[in-house]
């Protein structure tokens, strides 16, 4: 099933350098995949680098968390984001994933209106975010995510 996924973050590549932004994922640790552009990113709250995906694949847990989805100022707005977040989701739905993901509050209404809902706040104006794809209820999965390693490492990062 990882393979799988692989071949959502080469499609994922692909649109970005379609936008000329010469992208490369790596695997920084088991299931936990970054997306780095050519282009250095700052913005307010987040660190000055040129991280584009910071996303967790969980195969035992079937969740999918993306720590950041971030682009260049200039191709925001541009539907770039919504044709990655379509990849990432119709994954989930084909391999019965559930998608968390940490949104600041600038991002939220574009999570909302890709389907999202909230889960959980923290006071450093992060709103965790769900998705199913299977139409299950997202809010009793939250029980169980709650125990994952991925939540546990999305807790130490931002020391809620």
């Amino acid at each position: 099933m990882l393979a799988g996924f692989k071949e959502t973050l080469d499609s994922i590549i692909s649109l970005l350098n379609d936008h000329e932004l010469q992208a490369h994922y790596y695997e920084e640790e088991d299931g936990r995949f970054f997306i780095r552009i050519n282009e250095m990113m700052c913005d307010p709250g987040l660190a000055y680098d040129n991280i584009a995906l910071d996303m967790f694949f969980d195969e035992n847990e079937k969740v999918l968390f993306i720590g950041l989805l971030r682009l260049p100022a200039t191709l925001r707005k541009s539907g770039l984001g919504s044709r990655i977040v379509k990849l990432i989701k119709n994954y989930a739905d084909e391999h019965h994933f559930y998608i968390y993901v940490d949104a600041c509050n600038d991002s939220q209404p574009f999570w909302t209106y890709k389907g999202f809902k909230h889960m959980f706040y923290d006071r450093n104006y992060f709103d965790m975010m769900g998705y199913s794809g299977d139409n299950e209820d997202i809010f009793l999965e939250w029980e169980a995510f709650k125990r994952t390693n991925v939540f546990h490492c999305y807790l130490e990062c931002h020391s809620v």
